[in-house]
């Protein structure tokens, strides 16, 4: 979903904008366009952080086969939310991924590796979301997926529309809640698909 969806989205939900349009030179309009990277920031660290994480993958560079090595990660990923779980792979000579074990997350900053193995790793990692400005280009997708980046609206319609209806705005927010309380997290880590009968009957 880009910005100018997203805007164009919340718009009609405050019944501004007509058709596929967004009409800036009305006053009203530029009102509501100049408070809507405020409130679209706070919808998108609800929704990354409480909601549904944005994941991301860091790209190590080969380091000494068999040393111990201590990455900060607060520079080598600056948009670093947080590491639930420990989720970092080498790679075969096919390219598969492989699990590394040994590896220690210190402080929830740096990353601690022990023995470690050759070649480039990822480290898996949920991530802040990239502020949205009044630069933000209205082709810029938004790094959200299909079914988190629909809740946007609601919930930017639902903070600028309290002046003009409250009515409205609360029954906006309820809907995000809703929906909100609905989003499921993508599985991360390793998710197996092996089956084992526990009764012996088959």
């Amino acid at each position: 979903m880009t910005w100018k969806e997203v805007k164009l989205a919340t718009l009609q939900k405050m019944f501004s904008a007509e058709g596929l349009s967004i009409n800036e030179a009305d006053d009203s309009v530029s009102e509501y366009i100049n408070a809507m990277p405020q409130a679209a920031n706070e919808g998108l660290q609800l929704l990354c952080t409480a909601g549904k994480y944005l994941r991301r993958c860091l790209e190590l560079e080969p380091g000494a086969v068999g040393a111990t090595r201590t990455v900060d990660l607060k520079a080598a990923a600056p948009d670093l939310y947080r590491i639930e779980q420990l989720e970092i792979y080498a790679f075969d000579e096919t390219g598969a991924p492989v699990p590394v074990r040994g590896a220690k997350l210190v402080a929830g900053r740096y990353l601690v590796l022990t023995n470690q193995p050759g070649g480039k790793l990822a480290l898996y990692y949920n991530a802040w979301p990239q502020p949205v400005t009044h630069a933000t280009a209205d082709d810029e997708e938004l790094p959200l997926d299909p079914e988190v980046a629909v809740l946007l609206p609601l919930y930017m319609a639902s903070q600028l529309y309290k002046d003009d209806d409250v009515t409205l705005a609360t029954m906006y927010r309820n809907e995000f809640e809703v929906a909100f309380s609905l989003l499921q997290r993508a599985d991360s880590g390793e998710v197996g698909g092996e089956f084992t009968c526990a009764t012996g009957w088959w």
